[in-house]
């Protein structure tokens, strides 16, 4: 199995401070996020005020999220994804990483294409408690 390090969650009070900081100490564009389909990605705050999103040239991307607080109980996950931000890890073969989980009794949630456009997306935490996102491109 390949897998690449996809982006980074960064969670944010406010959303624009942080993209003002970015443009300008890094001169990093903010770009249009690529949600998911009408009805397909949940109860998500989707405005500028709540989410931005940067990727550089080689598709590595930084997502900035406001944390809200009742996220996983208005879209039945049992994983936040948002509240203490997350790295994300791009893999080829999602449905052998979700075996390996079961194998090894650690919960995860399978997302399914949730929020992200083109991306089966799975949520767990690692040992430390971290939240680690699992993704595989989808067509």
């Amino acid at each position: 199995m390949s897998w690449n390090l996809h982006h980074v969650n960064i969670p944010a009070h406010d959303v624009r401070a942080m993209v003002r900081f970015y443009n300008a100490v890094f001169g990093m564009n903010e770009i249009q996020f690529p949600w998911s389909g009408e009805g397909e990605q949940g109860q998500l705050e989707t405005g500028s005020d709540f989410v931005a999103l940067f990727e550089d040239h080689n598709g590595r991307q930084i997502h900035i999220c406001k944390p809200t607080p009742s996220l996983p109980w208005d879209n039945d996950l049992r994983v936040h994804p948002v509240i203490n931000g997350h790295i994300a890890i791009q893999v080829d073969d999602i449905q052998g990483v979700m075996q390996r989980l079961r194998e090894q009794n650690v919960p995860f949630n399978d997302a399914g294409t949730w929020s992200y456009k083109g991306f089966h997306q799975v949520y767990t935490y690692d040992p430390s408690m971290n939240v680690v996102e699992v993704n595989q491109r989808v067509e």
